[in-house]
């Protein structure tokens, strides 16, 4: 008998059962029928990827609410190749043309529109750097580039050196002490401290109270809140009734993220402080009106986001890498030592000679990329040509860091920590494809930071390693790598070390 049989006889007796049968009838041939249309019909029908992936965003989005989209979308392109469909409307590329292709001009033209799935508008204000269309973004850049120019980074290197100073006294506190440290928290102490000095005039106090602020804890959980909002907007038009449940205590975090914000840039313009952090060009461009009050708070909350986590996950990698090979930690060392006989003589300038420091930080990037996927873009109603192949209007593309940077097709011995490939001096890596390495993005809108974050980083780690000796706890060297997780950014675990000051070092 057919289904629609039964519902016809069972409409006589029990008619609310039969319009559930109905209903769920169609609901099943609904979703049948935009499965089949997905795979088989569909403009993006001829891309390669697993067929699963092209049905339905379901397999992405446990991948991202697991954590493990980076593995997910690297094992795609093991199988597949340069270009993997990864979800119905989605393209995810690794080679080094593509860079180009979706994050650049083109003839005049604005770059690729942002992704309304990652970057939605529950995740963080229209007003910002981040979520600004192509017109205001260049105007809100316009207002920033001046905190990040080569004289204003050589006028903020004092506040740089001022939160080294105060992380390293608190580190040989503990060394000699004798106590076990978890240095993944107190990378963050410091990264924060320091991008809240710049940001707002004023350090959070994560290093004095060796905790975490309020505020900074936020960060730390924001981006896991980012992936749960980037989720629930792959299901239009049902995302806003997704978005129903999650925690409302994740969601007052954020708002009150917001009110502390408003209230830390407002004290910060009060005090009209004379030093070019990067409120200073800011308020100088509020001033001439370039921009807004809100719009001054919103770019100092999105430096916060941005700039803190990323930086001391990068730090928390790069030791557990020379720690895992302490034949580079030796290399490193020694370059450090031998150019430097005292501490204070560590400064961003003359670090910028060091070679090999140069390569762990590159090469720390490469293998853990602090954003791990990317930032998606989607194609204008005319289409595009990525890596010479025309794609579809209102396609999602990506390039994927770590599917990029761990793929054989770019790097000789993708999966391992070799610093020497960026020396440019061994054979073997001659064929590596570096320009396919772009932590930072490309086209007008990348990172507007990159080399303030180098910079930080390499002193950090410099003056780290020439002041301590770190021993890695035998339990982090075992769990580091297993139990990472990515939500946009890494999710680390602890970096359990014991320190102790090299012979003649301390402060």
């Amino acid at each position: 008998m057919s289904i629609f049989k039964e519902i016809q006889l069972a409409s006589v007796d029990k008619p609310v059962t039969a319009w559930w049968l109905l209903f769920l009838s169609l609901a099943v041939l609904a979703i049948a029928t935009k499965i089949f249309y997905n795979v088989y019909l569909h403009p993006l029908a001829k891309f390669p990827g697993p067929t699963l992936y092209a049905a339905s965003p379901f397999p992405v989005a446990f991948a991202q609410l697991n954590g493990t989209y980076h593995l997910f979308t690297h094992k795609a392109h093991e199988q597949y190749g340069n270009v993997v469909r990864i979800s119905p409307n989605e393209l995810s590329f690794i080679s080094p043309a593509a860079w180009n292709d979706i994050y650049a001009r083109h003839n005049g033209s604005p770059p690729l529109p942002r992704d309304k799935t990652f970057f939605n508008d529950m995740l963080v204000d229209k007003q910002t750097l981040t979520m600004a269309d192509t017109e205001n973004h260049a105007r809100l850049r316009k207002a920033m580039n001046p905190a990040f120019s080569p004289r204003a980074l050589a006028l903020q290197e004092p506040i740089l050196q001022k939160n080294v100073d105060l992380f390293l006294h608190q580190l040989q506190k503990h060394a000699t002490q004798g106590q076990q440290l978890d240095l993944r928290l107190w990378y963050n102490y410091i990264t924060f401290d320091l991008i809240g000095d710049l940001a707002f005039g004023e350090s959070f106090g994560c290093l004095e109270a060796s905790s975490y602020h309020e505020w900074v804890q936020f960060v730390v959980d924001y981006f896991y809140i980012a992936t749960l909002l980037q989720v629930v907007h792959r299901f239009r038009p049902l995302n806003k009734l997704l978005a129903t449940l999650i925690p409302s205590s994740l969601i007052k975090q954020k708002e009150d993220h917001g009110k502390l914000t408003a209230e830390k840039v407002k004290r910060r313009m009060k005090r009209r402080i004379d030093r070019l952090d990067f409120v200073h060009p800011l308020i100088e461009a509020r001033d001439s009106g370039i921009i807004t009050n809100d719009e001054v708070e919103q770019q100092a909350s999105i430096l916060i986001l941005a700039g803190g986590e990323t930086s001391s996950i990068a730090l928390t990698s790069a030791t557990y890498l020379l720690l895992q090979h302490p034949g580079k930690m030796d290399k490193l060392v020694n370059e450090l030592h031998a150019n430097f006989q005292h501490e204070h003589d560590i400064d961003v300038s003359s670090i910028s000679k060091l070679v090999y420091l140069q390569a762990v930080i590159q090469e720390t990037l490469r293998l853990f990329p602090p954003i791990t996927n990317g930032f998606p873009r989607e194609t204008n109603a005319s289409g595009a040509v990525i890596d010479g192949l025309l794609i579809p209007e209102k396609t999602v593309v990506n390039v994927s860091h770590w599917g990029a940077y761990h793929s054989e097709s770019n790097f000789t011995r993708p999966a391992e920590f070799l610093p020497e490939r960026w020396l440019g001096v061994d054979a073997q890596f001659n064929k590596d494809a570096k320009d396919v390495f772009q932590p930072f993005s490309v086209g007008p809108q990348s990172c507007i930071g990159k080399k303030f974050a180098f910079d930080n980083m390499k002193l950090i780690l410099a003056r780290t390693l020439w002041r301590f000796d770190i021993e890695i706890s035998p339990d982090s060297r075992r769990r580091y790598s297993d139990e990472q997780r990515a939500y946009v950014s890494f999710h680390q675990p602890p970096l359990l070390v014991n320190l102790t000051l090299r012979q003649g070092k301390a402060d």
